[in-house]
């Protein structure tokens, strides 16, 4: 099937948008010359499935626009896409203000920032749960299903799309309260118990001695409490596909 040359733009114009915040492509250390190879591909291969878009009828200012609009589409499902990560950042930074470990940072590369190690710990682990199971494929996959429900130029804002969005961003807050819940749980047991010896034994520093149970007894319901995180994390990467052809059809005009 011949190509045109505005659909493999305007597809490269989307696509390259969404790697732009796809987690991995956003690291430090990933070379800006093999994502925009990667984005070309990309476009090379399914520009040739999508009609012609008629761009003779349009002047430069609209083409512009068009470019703009598929930049804002690739950047919009992307965000969606890494929302889980957001959310295993956000329960890592709880657990460690919990376990008192949020001084002890290191240099986390997917987000490519000074991150407590629990965030960085469980950024690690759902990295591992997408590219085991091979679910970045049912994410590009639904990526590529975009297409059928928002063609190139469709695109425009509307009050539902908003709503689902912000519903999206508030569920990250929610999440990362489930997965960070056992830390909390034991850091408040600890808090308790030590607050009762402090009653019973005034000579007793309280609070030095309750930061070693807390860290020991913290990272042991941590290493426990993993697979359910993985499990968190599986659930969000299984039904997005279905969230990214949502937002396409919302901002196709659909609901």
């Amino acid at each position: 099937m011949e190509m045109d040359y505005y659909n493999w733009l305007f597809v490269f114009m989307r696509i390259s948008a969404f790697l732009l915040v796809l987690p991995f492509f956003t690291m430090a250390n990933f070379p800006v010359t093999l994502r925009v190879a990667l984005g070309a591909l990309a476009a090379l291969l399914l520009a040739p499935l999508l009609p012609p878009f008629a761009a003779g009828r349009l002047d430069l200012i609209s083409l512009l626009g068009v470019m703009f609009q598929e930049v804002t589409v690739g950047l919009l499902l992307g965000f969606l896409s890494r929302l889980i990560f957001y959310t295993v950042e956000i329960a890592g930074i709880i657990i460690g203000n919990e376990m008192g470990l949020n001084m002890a940072a290191v240099f986390d590369p997917v987000s490519s920032q000074q991150s407590p190690m629990p965030s960085s710990i469980l950024s690690y682990l759902a990295a591992l749960v997408m590219l085991t199971l091979n679910l970045h494929h049912w994410m590009l996959l639904g990526f590529e299903r975009t297409y059928s429900v928002l063609p190139i130029g469709a695109a425009h804002l509307n009050s539902a799309l908003f709503e689902m969005l912000v519903a999206r961003t508030s569920d990250i807050f929610l999440v990362a309260l489930q997965i960070a819940a056992p830390v909390m749980a034991v850091s408040f047991v600890v808090t308790v118990v030590f607050a009762l010896l402090g009653r019973a034994v005034p000579q007793m520093n309280v609070f030095g001695e309750s930061f070693g149970f807390r860290i020991v007894a913290g990272l042991v319901v941590f290493g426990f409490t993993l697979q359910i995180s993985a499990q968190y994390v599986q659930n969000y990467l299984n039904r997005l596909p279905d969230d990214l052809l949502t937002v396409a059809q919302m901002l196709g005009g659909a609901r």
